[in-house]
């Protein structure tokens, strides 16, 4: 637990140093498989469970950098051990039952990058405004015709109105949907494991039940990708895989049958990958307030007035 702990402080220390864009918090559903492998003595090892399907949910926290670079802490529920029991130790291989093992939480954390968001759709408003801002060929006013190409005098130049559309034209750029890559890498610990090892004498019936994939610390590596429409994030679809690394050490166990001792060895693996989705929820975000640009009252103009402004010529 201390190596666990040093871990996790390691990994938020460098979020800190890093410096922060945004937290946010990602509740998940989903599910998992895991494959739980049995070693016994010298032979070849196999399955005794096949693999095993769990619902899975968890909420993940993250901590996201300026530049993508970030850390997680989160929890999930998990559920690879395999209770593998037998009462003859030299034919357990071939004589045995199996029990899928009691709901655990794991703990997660471990470092995750997240790309650029990669476009999927245009936005129809850039077309929108593309056509608002072309210019008429021709303007009407009475029986005169302007064409598009003549030239304003001074005091058209000055006009507020057309001040106010240029800035309009440079200011929001509409993003569409698109999709940001969030691969990770991270260990899993699970705080409190059970013994590998039981044995319960009924009736003088000795039963060993030895629980297969019973890990304390897993290498967990995955991908993320986040979708989300302009400025807001939807929802997360992350594929995990993950391989226990700690408490599988190889047991011993060891009978009396008449005047012979027999000595049983047994190890066990365990790996499996889990599919997510989620919502995630900016924490601490700031609501922008959209200014309202300032209406401007625009005189009214004549006839007369246009043929001031344009150097243009009476049509028949």
């Amino acid at each position: 637990m201390r190596t666990a702990a040093l871990t996790l402080v390691s990994f938020v220390a460098f979020g800190f140093a890093a410096g922060a864009q945004k937290f946010s918090l990602l509740p998940e559903v989903g599910f998992e498989n895991s494959k739980t492998k049995v070693h016994y003595n010298d032979l070849p090892s196999f399955t005794p469970a096949g693999i095993t399907f769990t619902p899975q949910v968890g909420l993940k926290f993250n901590y996201t950098s300026q530049k993508g670079h970030g850390v997680f802490l989160g929890a999930a529920n998990s559920r690879s051990i395999v209770e593998f029991s037998f009462t003859d130790p030299e034919n357990g291989m071939n004589s045995f039952t199996t029990t899928t093992g009691c709901m655990q939480w794991r703990l997660e954390s471990g470092y995750q990058f997240n790309s650029k968001p990669l476009q999927l759709k245009k936005s129809g408003n850039n077309t929108a405004k593309s056509e608002e801002n072309k210019i008429s060929e021709k303007k009407q006013c009475g029986s005169f015709s302007f064409k598009s190409h003549c030239t304003k005098n001074k005091t058209s130049a000055s006009r507020p109105g057309g001040t106010e559309k240029a800035k309009q034209g440079q200011g929001s750029v509409a993003k569409g949907s698109w999709v940001r890559l969030q691969p990770s890498v991270g260990m899993g610990f699970i705080p409190s494991v059970k013994t590998n090892v039981v044995t319960e004498t009924h009736n003088g019936l000795t039963t060993y039940e030895y629980r297969a994939g019973n890990w304390n610390t897993a290498l967990m590596t995955g991908m993320g990708f986040e979708f989300g429409k302009n400025n807001s994030r939807l929802f997360t679809l992350s594929v995990n895989y993950f391989k226990g690394i700690g408490n599988l050490d190889k047991e011993t166990i060891t009978t009396e049958i008449g005047a012979k001792t027999l000595t049983t060895q047994l190890q066990s693996e365990v790996s499996g990958w889990n599919m997510r989705i989620g919502i995630p929820f900016t924490l601490g975000a700031k609501k922008t307030v959209k200014q309202q640009p300032e209406k401007t009252q625009q005189r009214k103009t004549s006839c007369s007035q246009y043929r001031n402004m344009y150097h243009c010529t009476k049509t028949n």
